[in-house]
């Protein structure tokens, strides 16, 4: 870097940013100055064999603020002074006039170029053109957050975050860091966007509403640290870089609120691009923004046409483990990711569906006592439920199954019916409806008869299950699961082993 860069950047780091009042001070001193010397300069000359730098104010007859009356409107006006200070050498008064006119024409040059360098390209002429897009692929999403330069200058040097603010309460909100990196792309002209993309998916974000005008109406992030998955309320996009050539830092923070319609569940839905000004550039010739510009980040195509026909299943009980849901739908490998925590509102857990164990079912199944593997006792045995209450609120966990895993899970589950609880999910899936198990009818029929008879009892090994599960999933899910669950009276906690019993006919 040259001594005459450093000495540049100097300047404009140093003044950047600066209050009005010190620029405006910075104006006075320099004119003030460049006045005072030119006014010595009109009182020290005169003839040749005169010329002394001794003829100072109060030691020369020579009077001196008519020398600065003239400096100063000669500087200021740039046009002729105070003739009461005359320099005796014609030659040499027009020689100093002329040079103090030139001096206050560069003067106010250099001071239009350093507001427009300094004071106005970093608060208006530097602008930064940008939009929020849902892109969507195989069920995924990836939040797209496309930027281009508005301003004639190159921005490098860039440093980009991107932070959606998620509701915890009514005071506070937390910060789920999407993106933050340095993308080696350089913001330029003419209109070639930066596109940052975060999977949304991998940071457990969901997209739960669209409004009819295609913009995302509600999202919200699950997080093993909370009962339920919290609300996002706006995106925050924060872009810093250092203008090419001056060195100059700019910065430009926007906030997305998804209550303002902000962020488009569409493909590439940009600004109005600015095509008149990117012509105006150069003398002889038009730039045109590049045909793929044109092409994809200027095209603002209709929202998309969402079908709900995902089945989602609310699992509350022994599903909350996902090695026993695996099991049962027949999913060799299997992530904890795929089973995120989700939230039933109005609802309570309960142990409110029995089966009779004195009665053997083909393809079904019976307990024996886990001390006497040959002894069927006659007992009702009883499992979780959930019933409606509007004060309360189950934890439970989400999972997208397939048409041929909800057949398995309802062959398992056969004293309970598949119900819709979509509407009572606190963030419900955009592309599907969720299903829950809610015993039948004859199952809740089954355990008020074990109870009044006094053999409802409880398997230890389905209890200890049930609280595993929900204590591997988090404080917060633990919490909820003993909260919310409603023990029965009078059921004795029993070691029970399941045992299989075949199919007719099998060998």
């Amino acid at each position: 870097m040259t001594a005459r860069h450093r000495l540049r950047n100097f300047f404009f780091n140093l003044w950047n940013e600066q209050p009005l009042w010190h620029f405006l001070v910075l104006i006075v001193c320099l004119t003030a100055t460049v006045v005072f010397g030119f006014a010595m300069l009109y009182h020290a000359a005169g003839p040749l064999d005169q010329l002394s730098w001794r003829n100072l104010p109060g030691v020369s007859d020579k009077p001196f603020l008519p020398c600065v009356e003239r400096a100063f409107l000669e500087f200021v006006t740039l046009s002729g002074g105070n003739t009461q200070c005359v320099v005796p050498v014609p030659w040499l008064d027009k020689a100093i006039a002329a040079v103090q006119i030139l001096c206050g024409l560069f003067f106010f040059a250099a001071i239009v170029a350093f507001v427009t360098a300094v004071v106005l390209r970093p608060k208006s002429v530097f602008e930064f053109k940008p939009c929020l897009n849902l892109h969507r692929a195989e069920g995924r999403y990836d939040l797209i957050f496309s930027v281009y330069n508005a301003s004639p200058v190159t921005l490098s040097q860039l440093h980009v975050r991107l932070i959606a603010r998620a509701r915890i309460d009514g005071t506070t909100l937390r910060n789920v860091v999407l993106r933050d990196e340095a993308p080696r792309q350089p913001l330029a002209e003419p209109y070639i966007p930066l596109r940052i993309r975060a999977p949304l998916d991998d940071l457990g974000i969901a997209i739960n509403g669209v409004d009819a005008q295609g913009f995302v109406s509600a999202a919200s992030v699950r997080s093993e640290r909370d009962p339920q998955p919290l609300p996002i309320e706006e995106i925050y996009a924060e872009i810093r870089g250092v203008m090419l050539g001056i060195e100059q830092p700019v910065q430009g923070a926007l906030r997305y609120c998804l209550a303002e319609k902000a962020l488009f569940h569409g493909r590439h839905r940009s600004v109005d691009s600015d095509y008149p000004y990117a012509r105006r550039k150069g003398l002889f010739r038009r730039l045109t923004p590049p045909g793929d510009i044109v092409r994809a980040c200027h095209l603002n195509a209709p929202p998309w046409a969402t079908q709900a026909d995902k089945i989602y299943v609310f699992g509350f009980g022994s599903l909350v483990d996902p090695a026993s849901f695996s099991r049962t739908i027949g999913r060799d490998a299997w992530l904890l990711e795929d089973f995120p925590l989700a939230t039933l509102k109005g609802h309570k857990r309960v142990w409110g569906v029995a089966m009779d164990n004195r009665v053997s079912l083909p393809g079904y199944k019976h307990y024996v006592r886990a001390d006497m593997p040959d002894s069927v006792p006659a007992v009702y045995v009883c499992f979780l439920d959930v019933a409606p209450d509007a004060s309360q609120q189950v934890v439970g966990v989400l999972v997208a199954v397939s048409e041929e895993e909800f057949a398995r899970l309802k062959q398992r589950e056969r004293n309970y019916e598949a119900v819709d609880v979509t509407a009572a999910m606190a963030h419900p899936p955009l592309d599907g409806r969720v299903f829950t198990f809610k015993g039948l009818a004859e199952a809740k029929a089954r355990f008020d008869a074990g109870r009044a008879a006094g053999t409802l009892v409880i398997n230890t090994a389905y209890q200890t299950q049930v609280e595993c599960a929900y204590r591997s999933r988090g404080k917060a899910a633990f919490d909820n699961y003993r909260a919310a669950t409603e023990m029965p009276d009078g059921a004795a906690l029993v070691a029970l082993k399941v045992v299989r019993i075949p199919e007719v006919g099998a060998s």
